[in-house]
């Protein structure tokens, strides 16, 4: 490897400074030019050395090459794939598992022919068609109560490619909607709200009727089961229980006979017409004798002695 010119000028300046040395400190000379001779050695040694360099990067430019005419009759042949056709349907009326709803169908119908030598002069309509007894086939047997769930499955199905009857057409459908009309759904929550309504009448009434059950046929069973039931609730009360055995008695009675006992029977009720007819009996029949005729009408039109004449 080549010295480049500082090396070469540092080394005659050492050189230079240990003859001067030599020369001032009486040495002799050829001392001077031994170590000159050795310390230029060691310069050329380490200058020597190999040094590994990173490689260049090398930076191809791109080849340009001049348009042929072959190149261009390649470039008017490539393939070029087109994006099937499709064909829109909205607000398809489809029946549901209940009679009295139908849903709303909407979707994108896309198609492809299977048959090339078909013949037929629409084949979107046939499209639509297969797709229509598809969904159909589907809704036929989905609740209208479950109106989102239905829509993703039948998005799910509806979007898997699948043959017409007669093999024509290939059919799938993308942006799915299936959806109750705005009637059907306000009448499937007023349904809704009367079946809950219907059954909480029915548990209120069940809970009703086992109240009534549990008190006729366990706490007033008996007198003493009605006394004991009255000192649960009323722990240590056991006087008032006694001053009450008299009404518990009479509750467990017509709780079981359905018959009030004959001093709680309530009084007929008289009109004051009928209570004057009924006290005027009274009198009548406190002053009548034995013989006298019990009716209080014949004893009230009966002959009477005459009064005495006080003129």
């Amino acid at each position: 490897m080549k010295l480049d010119k500082n090396t070469l000028l540092l080394s005659a300046a050492v050189v230079a400074f240990l003859y001067l040395l030599a020369l001032v400190l009486g040495l002799p000379g050829w001392v001077a030019v031994m170590v000159s001779v050795v310390l230029l050695l060691v310069v050329a040694v380490v200058y020597n050395e190999p040094v590994t360099k990173p490689a260049p990067i090398t930076v191809q430019a791109p080849v340009t090459h001049a348009p042929s005419l072959h190149s261009s009759n390649a470039a008017d042949h490539d393939p070029v794939f087109s994006l099937p056709p499709t064909r829109t349907i909205a607000d398809v009326r489809l029946p549901s598992a209940s009679p009295d709803f139908q849903f709303s169908f909407s979707a994108v119908v896309h198609w492809s022919t299977v048959l090339s030598g078909s013949r037929h002069a629409d084949l979107s309509s046939v499209a639509v068609d297969a797709l229509l007894n598809r969904a159909k086939a589907l809704t036929a047997g989905q609740q209208p109560t479950e109106e989102s769930l239905n829509q993703h499955r039948l998005a799910a199905l509806l979007g898997e490619p699948d043959l017409d009857d007669r093999g024509q057409v290939r059919t799938w459908a993308t942006e799915v909607r299936l959806r109750l009309p705005d009637a059907d759904s306000k009448h499937l929550q007023v349904l809704a709200a009367l079946h809950r309504r219907e059954q909480r009448t029915l548990l209120e009434r069940r809970m009703e009727r086992d109240e009534r059950a549990y008190l006729r046929d366990e706490v007033l069973a008996s007198p003493g089961s009605a006394a004991v039931w009255w000192l649960v609730n009323n722990p240590g009360e056991v006087e008032k229980a006694v001053e009450l055995l008299e009404t518990l008695s009479q509750l467990s009675s017509v709780a079981n006979t359905d018959e009030l006992p004959p001093e709680r029977r309530p009084k007929p009720h008289l009109t004051s017409a009928d209570k004057s007819i009924a006290e005027l009996a009274t009198v009548l029949n406190h002053d009548s004798e034995d013989d006298a005729p019990t009716d209080y009408r014949e004893q009230f039109f009966a002959e009477k002695p005459p009064r005495p004449d006080h003129g």
